[in-house]
């Protein structure tokens, strides 16, 4: 079988398993959310930390855990503020443990097992914001920005092929060669296009002008872009040309989320600081 080929059934499959548990019920989309964190941590250990690292590596999973759990349990409203101190156990186990390794650079591996969970956990947790309030589920917006990343990736695929390939206009090419500028204003363009067709079927239904639409694709581009060339600056850093192997032809969860990282918060940060209602419908 082709790569072509496997690319894209693999592709498809991927991506039906994360609209079905986006769209249809909290539950399915809790699970997919949890999934893709720890894969996603899973993959960004294996290329920073040394081997053997059993410990110190699962107080890392289990910090990651705990903050989505908390972050989801208070969009069903079932907690408190007061439990968002817990996941200062195990950070400060993470340091305890790092006493007991006699490593020659601790405070390097303290760093990457709580980087990870910065880097990974903390803004997919971020995605309940966005999508649960008070056990009320919607979808919409956490789709949208999704939408807004994928048609930013198409824009600037078929702009960089058709005017970027004499390689004249790098984006940043000590980081990825093959990104262009002509690719990159592509993806903005593709981006704005989705916006205008979000906010003629979605617009009403939020409250919010088609001004906020546009602006969340720009910040969703511009924002995805550099979580990309980060991805791409860990991957160079370890030596490896994909982060794993979990979806054939496409590469790891973090070669496929690497822009969503970055998204997601910057998204998030932009509806709460300016008191976007986005719950206006329920």
């Amino acid at each position: 079988m082709s790569n072509l080929v496997t690319r894209t059934i693999s592709g498809i499959i991927f991506l039906c398993i994360l609209l079905s548990g986006i769209i249809f019920h909290p539950f399915g989309y809790g699970v997919i959310l949890l999934f893709i964190i720890i894969a996603g941590i899973h993959e960004f250990y294996g290329m920073i930390l040394p081997k053997p690292f059993g410990l110190r590596k699962s107080l890392g999973y289990t910090l990651a855990v705990t903050l989505f759990a908390l972050f989801y349990a208070d969009g069903f409203g079932l907690i408190s503020a007061n439990c968002f101190w817990i996941p200062i156990v195990p950070v400060i186990a993470v340091f305890i443990a790092e006493l007991y390794s006699a490593s020659r650079a601790p405070f390097m591996n303290i760093a990457g097992v709580l980087l990870g969970v910065i880097y990974i956990a903390l803004p997919l947790s971020l995605t309940t914001a966005l999508s649960l309030h008070e056990g009320n589920y919607d979808h919409r917006i956490l789709l949208a920005v999704f939408i807004f990343l994928w048609s930013n990736d198409v824009g600037a695929y078929c702009f960089g092929m058709m005017f970027g390939r004499k390689g004249k206009h790098k984006l940043f090419e000590r980081i990825s060669p093959k990104k262009s500028w002509e690719g990159f204003f592509g993806g903005i363009i593709a981006s704005l296009a989705a916006a205008f067709i979000l906010s003629s079927v979605w617009g009403g239904r939020y409250g919010f002008g088609d001004i906020h639409w546009f602006a969340m694709a720009i910040i969703i581009s511009l924002s995805g872009t550099f979580g990309d060339l980060a991805e791409s600056m860990l991957k160079r850093a370890a030596g490896v040309k994909d982060s794993g192997k979990m979806i054939p032809g496409h590469g790891g969860i973090l070669d496929r989320f690497d822009s969503a990282l970055f998204a997601l918060p910057c998204v998030t940060a932009y509806i709460y600081i300016l008191n976007i209602n986005i719950l206006s419908g329920y």
